[in-house]
């Protein structure tokens, strides 16, 4: 009997431990439905990893390079402008709009540069009249010229000296322009033109 009742303890206590073993093993194992997918550690580990973490280099300002200014034109005298830097009237005449120009107030390495604004068109016509070519007279035609652009003949019978007169024979889509010969003995006397013989006047 007493062995009986030693066995009977013993399956007892047996089956206590194996009720206690349980829940640790549900604990290792993920319940249903949420288990972990292969790699999933691996793939965060990398993600982090990718992340650019701020430092020193993220936090320094970004330089902005300052592009050049424009000049502003001068009032009543196109192809002038007034200066950003000095504010000295400088003289691009003949510099195409958007050039890089540098103010001759100051020193080449100080890099004051400037560009030229956009013209409206009566200042490119201004600008066209007052660097207007001059014809050349025809020998032999008087009042008549010859084109600077073409060498094409212009009447220009009656016209004062220095007047600037529109090129007939310029395309429909461009302006061009010519000034008659200042001096009135080209457009009278086109015998001038004709250079005598410097060995004539010499002495045998």
């Amino acid at each position: 009997m007493k062995w009986m009742g030693l066995a009977g303890t013993m399956m007892v206590l047996l089956a206590s431990c194996e009720r206690k073993e349980e829940p640790q093993a549900s604990n290792a194992t993920p319940p249903a439905g949420k288990e972990t997918p292969a790699g999933a550690g691996e793939a965060a580990e990398e993600e982090d990893a990718g992340k650019v973490k701020p430092g020193k280099t993220s936090e320094r300002p970004v330089e902005v390079k300052k592009k050049p200014p424009v000049a502003e034109p001068v009032a009543d005298k196109p192809g002038f402008v007034k200066s950003p830097f000095s504010g000295k009237i400088i003289d691009v005449r003949g510099i195409p709009a958007g050039t890089l120009v540098a103010d001759p107030m100051f020193p080449a390495g100080d890099k004051k540069h400037f560009r030229v604004p956009e013209l409206s068109p009566e200042d490119l016509e201004v600008l066209a009249r007052e660097s207007a070519p001059e014809g050349k007279p025809v020998p032999g035609k008087p009042g008549f010229i010859f084109s600077p652009y073409d060498n094409k003949i212009i009447d220009a019978t009656g016209l004062p000296p220095g007047q600037v007169i529109v090129d007939p024979s310029a395309p429909p889509d461009q302006a061009r322009y010519i000034k008659v010969p200042s001096d009135p003995a080209k457009i009278l006397d086109p015998s001038i033109l004709i250079d005598p013989d410097p060995k004539a006047n010499e002495e045998p």
